[in-house]
């Protein structure tokens, strides 16, 4: 794969022209208004093929372009180019949700350039990281007199039948962990609206009847990591923007972590139509007593706080670097099953933090439960 993409890289316009593409037709191609790949589908699927935009089509030649990936590329793009700034890890996630991509995003490149030209930077730095199995989400648009090319690499590691991304009530969705004589164990998560969380090995073909409205939560992962991830929607609309969306604000002291956490939280439980989390004395001792046992100190253990059989009892930790934003921290929740499974259970009622600072790093600690 590295060497098709070196080969291709030392034939692009300015040294001839691609696959027999003279410069000429190159610059043609590059006047031509950029076309984008839908960056909404209705499945999560796999749709390598050939790139829909003409100049894209000439420059990639032979490399796994996936259609749902670049879908996703082409709407960061767009609104990099409508707001002028750059995009972020959560962003990437979304958009390729959205677009119908399930598995991790590795990387994502991006190169300015004037109107019509060819993004050598991204495509160099793109076939240096490419690995056999990859896929590489590739898209070129269009702001003002210039144009951005955007790249993104995912790396599956097993190959999911096609999923729904959004079902009517009592709708199945098929899982099976196929592909590469797998002899890993895969374990599935399943959360359920209202934070029910089921988990199991996934060895064979899975039927999952989903009767709850809401966003589902879908994870599958192996003993090297996540696999797959991601929401699927029953009796709704697919959410047109992720959950804490838009709200950044960054903390460079404990107390404004703690500030910013409980700010967090309040939007993400509002995302979700649940009430506001009650502060709670207790909690927050305990919150305490485990933030000083993660940092080395002597103190409670953490198992002397269990809470009843079946009642809300979560306990969750965050570390960010300071100056960095705090939607970190519940964006991290939101995709660790566990964490989602409590943080959208309407019986948690009460929250505890605690917070702290080590050199240049912010400590956050969350615990969760019930009257």
């Amino acid at each position: 794969m590295r060497v098709v993409a070196r080969l291709l890289l030392s034939c692009l316009c300015c040294c001839g022209g691609v696959r027999g593409v003279s410069p000429g037709r190159l610059e043609t191609l590059g006047a031509e208004l950029p076309h984008l790949p839908a960056p909404e589908a209705q499945i999560y699927a796999v749709r390598l093929g050939e790139p829909v935009d003409p100049l894209v089509a000439a420059v990639v030649g032979e490399l796994p372009w996936e259609e749902s990936l670049s879908g996703a590329a082409g709407a960061l793009g767009m609104e990099m180019v409508r707001t002028l700034r750059p995009t972020d890890a959560w962003q990437v996630r979304w958009a390729a949700y959205r677009a119908g991509y399930p598995y991790p995003v590795q990387e994502i490149l991006h190169q300015t350039c004037s109107r019509g030209c060819v993004a050598e930077q991204v495509l160099e730095q793109a076939q240096g990281l490419v690995q056999p199995g990859d896929h590489l989400g590739i898209a070129r648009v269009r702001g003002g007199s210039d144009d951005l090319w955007i790249c993104l690499l995912g790396r599956p590691r097993l190959a999911l039948p096609p999923v729904p991304r959004a079902l009517e009530p009592g709708g199945e969705i098929s899982l099976t962990a196929v592909g590469g004589g797998r002899s890993e164990r895969v374990e599935l998560s399943l959360v359920s609206p209202s934070g029910h969380l089921e988990q199991g090995d996934l060895w064979q073909e899975r039927r999952l009847v989903l009767g709850e409205q809401g966003e589902y939560w879908v994870q599958l992962r192996d003993p090297q990591g996540v696999l797959a991830g991601f929401p699927v929607y029953v009796g709704l609309d697919p959410f047109a923007e992720a959950p804490l969306a838009g709200w950044s604000l960054a903390a460079d002291s404990a107390e404004e972590l703690l500030h910013a956490g409980w700010e967090a939280l309040d939007l993400l439980r509002s995302a979700y139509g649940l009430d506001p989390l009650e502060a709670d004395p207790i909690l927050s001792a305990v919150a305490r007593a485990h933030l000083g046992d993660r940092l080395g100190r002597e103190g409670p253990e953490a198992g002397e706080f269990g809470g009843a059989p079946a009642s809300c009892r979560a306990s969750l930790g965050c570390v960010i670097p300071a100056g960095a934003g705090v939607e970190a921290c519940a964006q991290g929740w939101l995709v660790d099953p566990s964490a989602r499974a409590a943080l959208v259970d309407s019986r948690c009622t009460l929250a505890g933090l605690a917070s702290e600072q080590r050199a240049r790093e912010l400590w956050l600690q969350l615990e969760l439960g019930e009257r």
